[in-house]
């Protein structure tokens, strides 16, 4: 299979994603090719089990991938997608990835499909639910659920993150508006990243430019912790905020052109 069958293939999977329901008419403009064409990489995507054909339109496979669940969700959403679009690029093929319970690690959960042979390691339960229907290997760090954040807390879930070697961890946050370093409104969270770090060998802090503004109670880690950070383009003045950050990453409409 050619590099540009799968990028074109990755394309069409992530306009799907984010419309819902697409028509084959609608794609081949967008994608610049001819509707055989995408009716041949639809063919190839449903067998993946990604998405479902149907009356000349496709959609994704489990409907979970449209629904919020919860508030935070919905706010700065296309910000998210770019951050989760971006932070697929480290994923390597064959590695074990560690998602946080945050709204943007769920966008990127969405893209996991187009990995191969990914095992995810997370705490979160619409996460899991998502990954249990991609075909990917999945470890559930489960312990006391906590029901506001759907993700689980607590001595059994750290006891399972300690237990393996992640080769990447996607983090989020609260806020650190006037720190040096991420920080969340729950201390049972503060404390699985602060694990999550250890276990680690890349970490790569995902948020978007409002956490600059807010502030939050717990301090989990430092900005010189997290190897990369994916934001959406922010003031040279919140740069020097990051500036402890190996490698600050701006995405935006443009990147991905």
């Amino acid at each position: 299979m050619s590099k540009a069958s799968d990028a074109r293939r990755n394309a069409l999977y992530e306009i799907i994603l984010n419309e819902g329901r697409v028509r084959v008419g609608d794609l081949a403009r967008a994608l610049d090719v001819t509707t055989e064409t995408i009716r041949k990489d639809l063919k190839v995507l449903e067998d993946r089990g990604v998405l479902i054909k149907k009356h000349g339109s496709a959609t994704v496979r489990n409907a979970y991938y449209q629904l919020p669940f919860d508030v935070k969700l919905q706010e700065n959403t296309l910000q998210k997608q770019w951050i989760a679009r971006k932070a697929l690029d480290f994923i390597q093929d064959d590695s074990i990835v560690y998602l946080d319970p945050g709204s943007t690690c769920l966008q990127l959960a969405k893209l996991l499909r187009l990995k191969k042979n990914i095992t995810v390691l997370t705490n979160s339960l619409p996460i899991g639910d998502i990954i249990c229907d991609s075909g990917l290997e999945l470890i559930m760090a489960g312990g006391k659920l906590q029901k506001k954040g759907r993700a689980f807390i607590g001595y059994y879930t750290t006891n399972v993150i300690d237990s393996i070697r992640i080769d990447i961890a996607f983090l989020g946050c609260d806020g650190f508006q006037d720190m040096d370093g991420p920080m969340t409104f729950s201390m049972e969270h503060a404390e699985i990243n602060r694990h999550i770090l250890r276990q680690s060998r890349k970490s790569i802090l995902l948020c978007d430019s409002s956490k600059f503004t807010k502030t939050s109670t717990y301090q989990f880690a430092k900005f010189s912790d997290y190897d990369v950070m994916i934001t959406n383009p922010i003031s040279e003045e919140q740069q020097t905020m990051v500036k402890g950050v190996k490698q600050l990453i701006m995405v935006d409409e443009h990147t991905f052109e």
